[in-house]
């Protein structure tokens, strides 16, 4: 129910739309996958490819090679689904997946590096191929560059 002081919601979304217009011309993201990408391209020193998808990876690195960089962001309810799709189609096509999770404000909460194999393999346990965040970095082979991801989102 809408009370004089609640704003219109054809309002917020104006304001919403005047927001990614301003990301999209000053750093040239227009979306939270984006961005997730960039921060990795950032706090790794990692190329960030103009059209990933075509690809199946989104940045590549001279030590990490193709890296695939999925985000999620805490859900607005207060649920904590950490969850990351790795889809099948992108199998056989990156070296590493990157898993980055943010809370509800984009605050990093936590990311990680995981080889193709083992991520893939993580995967397959699940229906729909997501990974939750505990599971991918509890993996040995995993690598946690939350420090850096986070000192990278503080130079932005």
């Amino acid at each position: 129910m809408e009370t004089t002081n609640t704003p219109r919601m054809s309002a917020l979304f104006r304001q919403l739309a005047a927001v990614e217009q301003q990301l999209w011309e000053h750093f040239g993201v227009k979306d939270q996958g984006q961005y997730a990408a960039q921060l990795v391209a950032q706090a790794l020193g990692a190329r960030k490819l103009a059209n990933g998808v075509n690809k199946g990876y989104d940045l590549h690195h001279e030590v990490y090679g193709r890296i695939e960089v999925r985000s999620r962001r805490y859900p607005l309810d207060g649920r904590r689904e950490d969850r990351a799709q790795v889809p099948v189609v992108k199998a056989g096509h990156f070296d590493y997946f990157l898993h980055l999770v943010f809370d509800q404000t984009f605050s990093v909460v936590g990311a990680y590096l995981c080889p193709h194999d083992r991520i893939c393999e993580l995967a397959a346990g699940s229906k729909n191929r997501c990974v939750r965040y505990a599971d991918g970095l509890a993996s040995p082979s995993a690598i946690d560059i939350t420090g850096a991801v986070r000192q990278a989102q503080t130079a932005t």
